[in-house]
């Protein structure tokens, strides 16, 4: 046991170093940043048995100067430490002093790239370089009631990616790499999709999500739905067929419908037009799936759900009329809809999915 350890810290000091390193918050993402350009969690990742010191780091980094190299490089990894990205054991050397060797953490693998490109370095790339989160005021949105984005570009956030071909670029490849690791985990556990004949993805962009779909359930039609102009370009995939279209007046029948980080991009309004239209291209026994956060009822403090969801929540207040919801709002959404059943299924990284019945009775007219 350390001298530090005998010490008594109060919940009084406690809450000041909250205060301090939430003053000190913009200093992670910059790090970061760093550590993906330098490669460091590949670096580390192909390490094995006890991890690499500093100085190995640094051996393979295109430094002129190691030794002061290593020193900033110490720096920068225990921060990540501290964030659960790299793991940290003490050994302890010949002449009495101590060397840190680090490893890679389970959080820290999602930075590394694999066969099918499941990497979070495009989505990273995408936050931390999105300028007009960086331009808009939160003072002022609060202000105004969200959705400050259109008033001074003219347009929504969605359709100025649409007129900015590099900005659309990034952006998909960051949406790509985020459903890449997303749905890879999905298929393996969630059953909804066994015995489905047909799925239509409402919002599909180019087809991706359900291509990994099909791909492990090849008896299923699928039909990838979305704005005429974004399945233009949508690639071929097989046993898919792509609908452009407009999902607030009409959606394509089928006996399941995916909804995928759709429904937090619009109000409430927009949400029972949209669930009203599937639930009339739903068969009797049908079901709508919906891929979205859920916002716990009351915030909640060293929750990593409840900090994720939180922060997706109000970036979507600021640059669209969306929202994140709570279970109750996505239940009350659905029964107003005229689902009869809603059941809240399965969690895969901080994303839950939800089930949301058509069940119709004999003396009830089909919509």
């Amino acid at each position: 046991m350390t001298s530090m350890e005998h010490v008594l810290i109060s919940p009084d000091d406690e809450a000041g170093v909250v205060a301090l390193a939430a003053c000190a918050s913009h200093i992670f993402p910059k790090a970061l940043k760093a550590a993906i350009e330098l490669d460091i969690f590949e670096i580390v990742g192909r390490a094995h048995g006890d991890g690499l010191s500093p100085s190995e780091i640094a051996s393979q980094l295109p430094t002129g100067n190691v030794d002061r190299t290593v020193v900033v490089l110490d720096s920068l990894l225990r921060l990540l430490v501290t964030r659960s990205l790299l793991t940290c054991s003490i050994c302890k050397l010949a002449n009495g002093s101590i060397e840190r060797r680090y490893g890679l953490a389970l959080a820290g693998r999602f930075f590394v790239g694999d066969e099918n490109g499941g990497s979070l370095v495009p989505y990273f790339d995408y936050v931390s370089r999105d300028e007009p989160m960086q331009q808009i005021s939160f003072k002022d949105a609060v202000l105004e009631g969200g959705n400050i984005f259109e008033k001074p570009h003219g347009k929504s956030y969605y359709g100025s990616l649409a007129s900015d071909p590099e900005s659309g670029r990034i952006f998909d490849n960051a949406m790509g790499a985020h459903s890449t690791m997303l749905m890879k985990k999905v298929v393996k556990i969630y059953n909804g999709f066994e015995g489905l004949s047909s799925l239509v993805n409402v919002g599909g962009g180019n087809g991706a999500t359900l291509d990994s779909i099909v791909s492990n359930f090849p008896s299923i039609r699928a039909i990838n739905f979305d704005l005429q102009h974004v399945v233009q370009i949508a690639p071929s995939y097989i046993g898919m067929e792509h609908i452009g279209g407009d999902m607030f007046l009409e959606v394509p029948k089928g006996e399941a419908i995916l909804l995928k980080f759709v429904l937090h991009n619009w109000g409430d309004e927009q949400c029972t037009k949209l669930l009203n239209n599937c639930y009339k291209a739903l068969p009797n026994k049908g079901k709508v799936i919906v891929m979205e956060c859920i916002m716990p009822n009351s915030p909640q403090t060293d929750h990593i759900h409840a900090t994720y969801v939180s922060q997706q929540d109000i970036v979507m207040a600021i640059l669209s009329q969306g929202k994140e919801r709570t279970e109750d709002e996505f239940k009350a959404m659905a029964m107003g809809a005229g689902f009869a059943e809603f059941k809240v299924v399965c969690c895969v990284y901080g994303i839950w999915i939800m089930e949301f019945y058509k069940l119709v009775q004999p003396n009830q007219i089909i919509g």
